[in-house]
């Protein structure tokens, strides 16, 4: 594993610091996602006349989709070794199915908090974070990188 220093602390082997920079990473991360979707859904879609749950469809998988790249390289600056358990090529396309998979878990459960139980957009949009991070963390430590 490469070392991992910051503000000249060595935290390679602390997973303390780890889990802390990782919920930190997340926690960023879920403001990104929780901003942009707010933002597409809005004011960056709101004008093209979808429906509720296109809309809704729609502005989730951009957020995320672009909340994920964010995600994935501060991820690999700060907690994870990138390209130490597989080469770039395979890392990356499993990062893309664990991806495909969250965003699943997303419309899901975005579909089930708006459509079928009328919650309101941006408080599913939340607990659907929060409901989601343990699936990325979890299949991102156990199957991709070494951390």
């Amino acid at each position: 594993m490469r070392k991992k220093i910051l503000f000249g602390v060595d935290y390679t082997d602390n997973e303390v610091i780890k889990v802390i920079l990782y919920l930190f990473v997340g926690g960023t991360a879920a403001l990104v996602e929780w901003g942009l979707f707010y933002t597409f859904f809005y004011y960056g879609l709101a004008g093209f006349g979808l429906s509720m749950d296109v809309l809704t469809l729609v502005a989730t998988t951009l957020a995320f989709g672009l909340a994920t790249l964010y995600h994935y390289f501060l991820g690999n600056v700060l907690v994870f070794d990138s390209g130490s358990k597989y080469n770039r090529g395979k890392e990356l396309s499993l990062v893309f199915l664990v991806s495909i998979m969250g965003l699943g878990f997303n419309l899901m459960f975005m579909y089930a908090f708006v459509s079928l139980l009328n919650w309101q957009p941006m408080l599913a949009k939340v607990v659907t974070s929060c409901i989601v991070v343990v699936w990325n963390y979890l299949s991102r430590k156990k199957w991709i990188f070494r951390s």
